[in-house]
């Protein structure tokens, strides 16, 4: 089991309210950031006291979220989906695995996609033309070798995902 262990620059959390800035340098991003975050919807807005950001302490476990996420390759709209996309009792567990379980499925898409693509290219270092358009002649000639390539290997992928 994966275990996620929060390490800012510094290990000891503050108490009480801080401002951007300080929030910014405990989670070593820079305050843009944050307020990008805002912007796109992944963090909530903030209190303000006298026109300032205030954050709580609860922003940081927020930002490992977050970057653990977009590591793992979500999108930011993935991201949001997965923070404040689901009823507020749903548990982190259960948004975990719908969001993992459909992340896992567009990762087999692009790796089939990508092992047809390498190989297409694979087939292409025994070429012995002298000139493009002898290339392209031969690639014209047999098209339905290369052309649904990608798309067998993707459908090969899924059925044998299915019959798992």
């Amino acid at each position: 089991m994966l275990e996620v262990e929060v390490n800012f620059k510094s290990s000891a959390f503050w108490e009480g309210d801080v401002k951007i800035g300080e929030v910014a340098a405990k989670a070593a991003l820079a305050p843009s950031a944050i307020r990008y975050y805002e912007k796109a919807g992944l963090l909530k807005r903030p209190l303000r006291t006298n026109g300032r950001r205030i954050y709580s302490t609860e922003i940081l476990h927020q930002f490992v979220i977050i970057e653990f996420a977009k590591e793992t390759g979500f999108t930011l709209s993935e991201v949001k989906l997965l923070l404040h996309g689901f009823p507020e009792k749903t548990p982190a567990s259960s948004r975990w695995k719908k969001m993992a379980r459909e992340k896992i499925r567009q990762l087999e898409i692009a790796l089939a996609r990508t092992t047809a693509m390498r190989d297409m290219l694979e087939s292409m270092t025994s070429c012995r033309c002298r000139k493009l358009e002898q290339c392209a002649a031969g690639l014209a000639k047999h098209e339905s070798r290369w052309r649904w390539s990608a798309q067998k290997n993707l459908r090969d992928k899924l059925s044998r995902g299915k019959q798992s």
